[in-house]
């Protein structure tokens, strides 16, 4: 048992690592609820770990040693779950330069989940977390949420593109209504021939492309209409975002939702801020739901839902992690 629990710990370190690898912290300790607490200049905050599968029966392929071997070989299932996902089919290998014939060796072939599925499993995830969140270690200033993606469904998607891919609004519901100050997604992204493994900040990547969006509906329908931050504000809370902060200043403005800010400038130069889990600074101003203006009304929400159904927005809000290579090791 111990030995396990060492094994659980190692790993949610290296998945740790991946992320916060190349910052320096006063003290990181394994803990329970959340799985690690690291204490920074401004105090403690916590992170939680988790790992996501697109079903139990890949868990258990992927983390019992032997167990691939035991039903290629034998048949033998450790769950009865297992018998249909994990099928022995004999599958014809065709060499890639033609010039040797094709042969057939067993194997397991599964089919991956549809963009839809796999975007539903992880809302369903964070929202499993989220309804654990009271009963993590009380006194941290926050706490993240780092998820693990076992599911290569994302590979062959060019990194610019993940926002209309994964951004359902499942999704999108989902991580507004969760406590966690940022959820990271790490996983495997980009066209097949420059596929990596990435991290990507949801909640910084959501507070972008929905000051964009915005932006865009002032400009077609609201011209006349300024996009000043307790607008931004009111338009996320609105959407059903909390925890907002905005800070007007003379050279711009600036809107925090989560880990994130994002700063306008009076040029309209947009400067992406990351506070990388310290405390925000003092002059910044929590806007509040009972705040929230009748701007937006029902005429407003038909024009969401109107551009929300026909709007792309690009950028590649991911970044290269660290130690990827530890971690291939340990599986």
């Amino acid at each position: 048992m111990a030995k396990a629990m060492d094994t659980k710990k190692n790993k949610e370190r290296t998945i740790f690592d991946l992320v916060y690898s190349g910052r320096a912290f006063d003290s990181v300790t394994p803990t329970e609820e959340p799985d690690f607490t690291v204490k920074n200049a401004d105090g403690e905050f916590g992170v939680e770990i988790t790992e996501f599968y697109s079903s139990q029966s890949e868990a258990r392929i992927k983390n019992i040693p032997e167990y691939f071997q035991e039903i290629l070989e034998g048949k033998k299932y450790r769950h009865k779950d297992d018998i249909v996902p994990l099928d022995v089919a004999e599958i014809t290998v065709q060499p890639g330069d033609n010039r040797r014939p094709s042969f057939n060796v067993k194997g397991i072939a599964r089919r991956l989940p549809s963009i839809d599925e796999y975007v539903k499993k992880i809302a369903g995830l964070i929202e499993h977390k989220n309804k654990r969140f009271q009963t993590y270690i009380s006194g941290l200033h926050h706490i993240n949420l780092v998820i693990f993606d076992n599911e290569p469904r994302l590979v062959g998607v060019p990194t610019d593109k993940f926002h209309p891919f994964f951004f359902h609004s499942e999704l999108e519901n989902t991580l507004m209504r969760a406590e966690f100050r940022e959820v990271y997604l790490v996983t495997m992204l980009g066209e097949y021939n420059a596929t990596k493994t990435v991290y990507i900040p949801l909640k910084m990547f959501f507070l972008v492309a929905e000051m964009y969006f915005l932006n865009y509906v002032l400009t077609k329908e609201y011209p006349d209409t300024p996009m000043t931050p307790l607008l931004c504000a009111e338009y996320l809370l609105w959407r059903g975002a909390k925890d907002i902060y905005v800070k007007d200043a003379s050279d711009g403005f600036e809107v925090v939702y989560g880990n994130s800010g994002i700063f306008i400038s009076n040029g309209e130069r947009v400067n992406i801020r990351d506070y990388t889990d310290f405390a925000l600074p003092a002059d910044f101003t929590a806007i509040t739901p009972s705040q929230v203006s009748r701007f937006f009304d029902a005429a407003f929400l038909r024009l969401f839902e109107k551009y929300k159904s026909s709007c792309v927005f690009s950028g590649a809000f991911c970044f290269d992690v660290s130690g990827s290579n530890a971690l291939a090791s340990d599986k």
